[in-house]
């Protein structure tokens, strides 16, 4: 029987704007109440990824909790330069998400702990959250942020699950159905399997919740547990922005107080 050590691998995508991370992992520190292992992903076909790779390992040099990766991604074209059609149904999705789902996958093969955690670059933590996630990956397939109604499935932002349900079955979070994390959800719904969606206030959930954003932005949804706010999302816009990545920093920083 294959042994995990218990930890929740938190597996993030990282693919420039280093504050983004930054920011994400110093909310990991401070929110995170059960032993963890941070496992950074990031593609490296170019001298400038190179680079940031470098400056990925450079910065946390003193952390032995955090890994660097070299996504097994090989296409050489960048996540903006086209579409593809996802293998199971057909969907037309970017670039990017495919190149994430394998970044995800590389992490999950590179890890072994009890919990695989998929976060998305531009969300950060509001409190703290385990003993309330935790207990729920127990009686459900995963957990999950959100919710696409379009696409009849859970979104990645936030995906949290134990491994060894996830390892019996022959299975990895993929963009082969809809999008990420697409194909884990048909698989939940057609074994009739329960997992768990938060309450949040993104356009598939709860915009009245908006009210309830502990966080001075525009754009970007709040997710609750047990009606506590505990991350953030920023949205894709946002990312690209460099006014509203800024704004990111800024109000982020306050929150976190790391920009005293």
């Amino acid at each position: 029987m294959k042994k995990y050590n218990d930890n929740i691998d938190m597996i993030i995508t990282a693919t420039g704007r280093i504050e983004y991370l930054n920011l994400l992992i110093h909310s990991i520190d401070k929110y995170t109440e059960y032993p963890y292992k941070i496992y950074i992903v990031t593609d490296i076909r170019n001298e400038v990824e190179q680079k940031f790779f470098d400056s990925l390992n450079q910065m946390y040099i003193e952390r032995d909790d955090i890994f660097i990766l070299k996504s097994k991604n090989t296409d050489t074209r960048m996540g903006n330069e086209g579409w593809v059609n996802t293998p199971v149904d057909g969907r037309r999705v970017g670039l990017a998400s495919i190149f994430k789902s394998i970044a995800y996958e590389t992490g999950i093969e590179n890890s072994n702990g009890k919990y695989v955690c998929l976060l998305d670059y531009d969300v950060v933590f509001l409190n703290k959250w385990t003993e309330h996630i935790i207990p729920l990956t127990e009686n459900h397939f995963f957990v999950s942020a959100m919710w696409r109604g379009d696409l009849n499935i859970a979104r990645d932002q936030f995906f949290i699950y134990e491994r060894k349900k996830f390892d019996d079955v022959g299975l990895i979070p993929d963009c082969s159905i809809g999008d990420t994390t697409g194909n884990v959800t048909h698989f939940a719904q057609n074994n009739n399997l329960p997992f768990y969606i938060c309450e949040n206030s993104s356009t598939h959930g709860d915009m009245s919740l908006r009210d309830r954003h502990i966080l001075n932005l525009v754009n970007g949804e709040q997710i609750f547990i047990n009606d506590i706010p505990f991350l953030y999302h920023y949205g894709r816009g946002s990312a690209r922005e460099t006014k509203l990545y800024e704004r990111w920093i800024k109000v982020v920083g306050n929150y976190l107080e790391i920009n005293e």
